[in-house]
């Protein structure tokens, strides 16, 4: 029977087709604009942050993809933004707000935002974090900043880093932010706690997305975000068609973000 039109491909059996990858994109068309992306698998949110040198002045979102019906809700919240200090350290900008009223992906977009204005330079700065497909540890993962590779783990374990110093030993987990920030500069800090995430997220290649109902089925933990919140995680359904298969390359990551963002046009 021919696939009807009206609805998007399932994408299924991404595990083995190549490596979770993450984009993240910072533009500063000029001084007082920042404008985010960020795309992986399951997530394409973008950001245009507006600031007067001292503080964010404006925030807006768009989510061209979202994994679950209340994302959407989460696009608003990143006005909480509003008022923000310019800062290159990036846990205070966490430290901000109520981090688990936000979509996680787009609040981390954004935090990158706030340290890119703070920086105070117009152009451009893309992060490329890459975990090849893994069954078990150890495995590797690395991070370009602008096609350089900058940071690259062996890890011992889903959490664990095994190597290079200073990393060795290192969980992934609560805190990590603010340990780069007290052991690092603030450039190998910021890369650093943004392989973290595509770390911590690598293995849901071996999950089949599409297949969950929910964001409960898919094992989403509870009171961490937006949706997962009480009162919207029960009706957290799933957005059927959202997912895409990175894995092979990352090529067609954040492509169109000229076309939501006027700003951006003949940058």
């Amino acid at each position: 029977m021919p696939q009807d039109e009206r609805q998007p491909a399932l994408v299924r059996n991404r595990h083995g087709s190549g490596a979770f990858r993450r984009r993240l994109r910072m533009i500063a068309p000029d001084p007082q604009t920042v404008v985010v992306g960020l795309e992986d698998d399951m997530h394409h949110y973008e950001a245009a942050l507006t600031h007067d040198g001292r503080h964010i002045t404006n925030a807006s979102a768009a989510g061209p993809r979202m994994p679950w019906e209340p994302c959407s809700g989460a696009l608003d919240q990143l006005q909480a933004l509003v008022g923000c200090p310019l800062t290159t350290t990036a846990s205070e900008v966490f430290a901000w707000t109520d981090v688990r009223q936000q979509c996680t992906h787009l609040y981390d977009a954004a935090v990158l935002g706030v340290l890119h204005a703070a920086r105070g330079r117009v152009g451009t700065r893309q992060y490329d974090a890459t975990v090849p497909d893994w069954d078990q540890p150890p495995f590797e993962a690395w991070i370009e900043r602008d096609g350089i590779e900058v940071c690259r783990w062996r890890m011992a374990a889903t959490l664990e880093i095994e190597s290079p110093e200073p990393f060795g030993g290192r969980q992934l987990k609560g805190g990590f932010v603010r340990w780069c920030e007290e052991v690092l500069d603030p450039e190998a800090a910021e890369a650093a706690w943004v392989l973290q995430r595509t770390v911590w997220l690598s293995g849901a290649r071996r999950v089949e997305l599409e297949d969950c109902d929910d964001a409960i089925v898919s094992g989403l933990i509870p009171n961490v975000c937006w949706t997962s919140q009480p009162e919207r995680y029960h009706v957290a359904f799933r957005r059927r068609g959202t997912l895409r298969d990175h894995g092979p390359s990352a090529n067609e990551m954040l492509v169109d973000m000229p076309t939501r963002w006027p700003r951006l046009h003949g940058t």
